[in-house]
Parts: structure tokens; C-alpha cells; sequence
């Protein structure tokens, strides 16, 4: 079985051998035309949007034009629209040649002018896909986001992608406006990692789960970001503890001065940003002072900039399984699973691979505390299984390196990515592993984030279900089996909060930062 970021789905490899059961090539047998582009070939841009002629707006929903307003590093950029009657757009390019997805995954520079769900979508010549997908928020500037697998659709074969769709949804704000650039792929992992985190400096981190942890079979370095200004305090974390965590292992970052949204500009947001690098420094802590888990997973654009020039990486915005990362100030993190949901999230990134970062914040309830025990227990049998591994922010920081040097060098794909044949989970094994088998049976829920805008710390995510439930029908508008699409929302819901936004202060031409160029 081959798979893309490690989804143990089939796929017709081409290799000469007779797959068609007609004794032919389904391809036409001629080895040229049919061998696809290697994932090797396709770490870097693959489309840089200076020409429009290959997209068009699939089945007239929405519309695609060009911009010179919003640019990476060319003349222009796209720039997507919705249909009026239910604010979606959708708009694919079909491929000269196939290409070989596995172990890479997809990415775009994007902004919005209101808070949307990107979904990029990989699709075969039968019409199966996988997709990955982002939340994007109206808050940010010009960025290159970091995707990750959110669906398998059918039965998609990974060495035969024949289109390329983009997907979004504005809701009733039909008037929203996406801007796009420079779609490319980086390597993933085939075996799913894991990231363990705890945000807030709260004094369970230690008296409880740092108990649970030191009782599990596999040795897990957990990070502990946490915000200098409410330590120690009622509830928070001493020094002694924190000092007890490092030294078993765990990374000691930064979570903001106290905790609060680093939204907005000026010199207290930049205090908020930069003082609890000393405070680490000073501490001992100087490897957790690189890394920032941003409170509420929201930048502005100031504190975004702010972010990026003090810290070598970030963790801000929902999303799983993703590959090495594009931007290491935009890493992916989903917050406080429940039980079932925290089993799940494993289970999703054990058969489907990348990273995924899983942070849990107050800890102050039995649920928590079962949450993480369920947690532990399974990741200890899938580590044992060898279908699953625990990973930290260096992991992540090296990755970031690792792919930066290679395209800034240009160099072949190869010294970054792995065997594509590498990226699968043996037949036997991958019964152990089938997330789709406890799957949350409900229509796809757009999950809210409340957030406090002024003094206090963000609150945990909450999950309303989505009324229309208009998102759980097939994406790409093709007929496939029923029970055939695995989608994480239904572990977790879209993330999304349903706020109004305004077109983000872009600059005309403004320069992107991307590691992918």
C-alpha cells in the first residue's frame, strides 16, 4: 500500500507491471507519457500564478481573475471570488502530466479578507482525491501557510494526480475575497509524528500531567510553554517545577508575557512578544526561548512580523498532519481533545502521517486527566507498533532548516524528501490503525474559538454543529461510494469563529516571507 503523508490507501504504481487486469497500460504503455513527476522534482513552487490559463472556476461556482495588488514575488498573484448564493469558490487546473504526491504535501501563500477554511484538493484520474487544508485568517498578511491532510476521498491513487482544485467557503459573507500565490509542495513524514504541549504555565502541567507522562512506556518531551509574567502564582508553575520538567526532558518556551492575545501594534505588544525571551534566558531555559506558542493561535500583522524576527518558531493555527513546515511561525497545533477525540487524533496521524501538534491548556478537569491518560495509553501501543512517533519543536525547527537550505540551494528534492516507497504502512500493521472505524459519526461542525479581546487568556476551543451541514457532502461535486470519505472534521469540526472581517492592510506588491523559494 503507498501512501501520501503516510494515508495507507492503495495505488496502481507505475512500474511496467500490468495493473489494468487487460494486460495494457491504462496510461497508454508509453513509459515517457506515462511515468508521473517524482515527489522529489516537486519540493518548491510548482505554480507561481503569472498565468492564469491552466485554472478556471470549476462548474461556474466562483471566479478566478488576476491581481498585481497582492504579489509574492512575481508581477501578480490570483484572486478568488465566491457566487453570490452561497459564498463558495472553487477553481482547479488539470495537469500536462500526472504527478506522484506521495511524501510531499501541498501549500499556497494566501490572505482573506474574512476568516475562511482553504482546502486544496489532489485529485486522481477516476476523481478520488486527498485534501489538505488550512484556516486563514483576515487578520494576517501575504503568508505561505502550512497544509495538512484533513480528507481521503475514495480510493485516490497518489502516483496519478491529474488536477489541482482549490476550495473555499465565505458563508453568508459572499462579498469575501481570496488572494493567492505560489502554490508548492514540501516534504511530509511517512511515519505520523506527534508534538505534546502545555500551554499557560498551569500548576497541573506538573502535579498531574507530568505524573501521567513519567508513567507511560514511551519516553515523551513534552513542551511546556508558558507566560513569565504569572509565574509563580495562584495555580501557575513554580521555578523548581520548571526546572524539574526541563530537566526530564521537556522543552520550557514562551507563551506571551502573561497569556493574553498579542493582537494589535506598538511597544507593549512588543513587550508581550520579546520579554519572555529574557525571562528564559535568564532561567536556563535558552533552547525553549526560540519557541512561542501564540495565545489563541491569532497573530496580527504587527505582532506576526514581531514574532518572526525574535523567534525561530511558532505554533499559531488549527490543523494536523501537516509536512515540514513552509512558515516555522505558522506550525499547526488543535488544543484540548476530549477522551475519544485525543484517541482519534492519533489514530488520524498514525495512518495518515505528518505532524501533529496536540496542546492541552488548564488541565483542571477529570476529563482532561482521562483525555490524557487515553492518550498516552494508545500512543504507547503505537510507538510499540512502530506506526507512530513523538516529536518536539527542534524536530520541527530542523525540518523547517532542512527545507529551507534545500530550495534556497536548489537543490534536487531528494536530499529532503524520503522514499516514496518508505511512506507506507505494511497491510498487516495498518489494521491496528484505522481512525475511519471510530470515526465521530456527525456532519461536519464549524468549531468556534472564543477569545477574549482585551485582559484575559484565551478560552478553549468550543464545537457547535453547522446547521446547513452543507460541507459534508463530496467536495469536488463527483459521484463516489458512500463511506468512502474520511474526514477529520468530523474528529474536530472546522475551526473557524463566524466574525465579520475587513480586507486585510495588504501593501500593493508586498514582499512574502516563504521558505519555498
Amino acid at each position: 500500500m503507498a501512501a501520501v503523508a503516510g494515508a495507507p490507501i492503495s495505488n496502481q504504481l507505475i512500474d511496467g507491471e500490468d495493473d489494468t487486469g487487460d494486460g495494457g497500460d491504462e496510461h497508454g504503455g508509453d513509459e515517457t507519457e506515462s511515468d508521473p513527476r517524482p515527489p522529489a522534482d516537486l519540493v518548491g513552487i510548482f505554480d507561481d500564478f503569472e498565468t492564469l490559463e491552466p485554472w478556471r472556476a470549476y462548474q461556474g461556482i466562483g471566479s478566478i481573475s488576476s491581481t498585481t495588488a497582492y504579489t509574492a514575488d512575481g508581477n501578480q498573484s490570483a484572486l478568488l471570488e465566491p457566487r453570490e448564493e452561497d459564498g463558495q469558490v472553487r477553481v482547479r487546473r488539470e495537469l500536462d502530466e500526472p504527478i506522484d504526491v506521495r511524501a510531499v504535501a501541498p501549500g499556497i501563500t494566501v490572505a482573506a479578507d474574512r476568516d475562511a477554511r482553504v482546502r486544496l484538493q489532489l485529485q486522481d484520474s477516476s476523481g478520488h482525491y486527498v485534501e489538505f487544508s488550512r484556516q486563514v485568517r483576515s487578520e494576517m498578511p501575504f503568508v505561505s501557510d502550512n497544509f495538512g491532510l484533513s480528507r481521503v476521498s475514495g480510493d485516490p491513487d497518489l502516483t496519478d494526480v491529474v488536477t489541482v482544485q482549490i476550495v473555499s467557503w465565505f458563508g453568508e459573507r459572499t462579498d469575501g475575497r481570496l488572494a493567492i500565490d505560489d502554490l508548492y509542495f514540501v516534504p511530509t513524514l511517512g511515519t505520523g509524528t506527534v508534538c505534546l504541549q502545555f500551554h499557560g504555565g498551569y500548576e497541573s502541567h506538573y502535579t498531574d500531567a507530568f505524573e501521567v507522562l513519567e508513567d507511560a512506556d514511551t519516553d515523551v518531551p513534552a513542551a511546556a510553554f508558558v507566560p513569565p509574567d504569572r509565574i509563580p502564582g495562584e495555580d501557575r508553575l513554580t521555578l523548581e517545577a520548571l526546572e524539574t520538567l526541563s530537566a526530564a526532558g521537556w522543552t520550557v518556551g514562551s507563551y506571551g508575557a502573561r497569556g493574553t492575545p498579542i493582537n494589535g501594534s506598538g511597544e507593549e505588544m512588543e513587550s508581550t512578544v520579546t520579554s519572555p525571551i529574557d525571562w528564559l534566558t535568564e532561567r536556563g531555559f535558552d533552547d525553549g526561548a526560540r519557541y512561542l506558542a501564540v495565545p489563541g493561535s491569532q497573530y496580527s500583522e504587527d505582532s506576526y512580523e514581531a514574532v518572526r524576527a525574535h523567534y525561530d518558531l511558532a505554533f499559531s493555527g488549527w490543523g494536523l498532519s501537516q509536512g515540514y513546515p513552509s512558515d516555522p511561525h505558522r506550525c499547526t497545533v488543535t488544543d484540548d481533545p476530549d477522551p475519544e477525540q485525543a484517541v482519534e487524533l492519533l489514530e488520524w496521524t498514525a495512518a495518515r502521517g505528518g505532524v501533529t501538534s496536540i496542546a492541552f491548556t488548564s488541565f483542571d478537569t477529570d476529563e482532561d486527566r482521562e483525555a490524557l491518560e487515553e492518550l498516552v495509553a494508545r500512543l504507547d501501543e503505537l510507538v510499540a507498533q512502530d506506526l507512530l512517533e513523538v516529536g518536539t519543536p527542534d524536530d520541527l525547527l530542523d525540518a523547517a532548516n532542512e527545507l529551507e537550505a534545500a530550495v534556497a540551494d536548489d537543490e534536487n528534492g531528494d536530499d529532503v524528501v524520503d522514499d516514496p516507497d518508505d511512506h507506507a504502512i505494511d497491510d498487516e500493521g495498518s489494521d491496528d490503525v484505522d481512525p475511519d472505524e471510530e470515526m465521530i459519526e456527525e456532519s461536519e461542525r464549524d468549531a468556534t474559538e472564543e477569545r477574549d479581546g482585551s485582559q484575559g487568556e484565551p478560552s478553549a476551543r468550543s464545537h457547535e454543529p453547522d446547521e446547513a451541514g452543507e460541507n459534508s457532502e463530496d467536495e469536488d461535486g463527483d459521484s463516489l461510494e458512500e463511506g468512502t470519505d474520511r474526514n477529520v472534521d468530523d474528529i474536530l469540526g472546522d475551526p473557524l469563529e463566524d466574525t465579520d472581517g475587513s480586507w486585510s492592510e495588504i501593501g500593493p506588491n508586498e514582499s512574502v516571507h516563504s521558505s519555498t523559494r
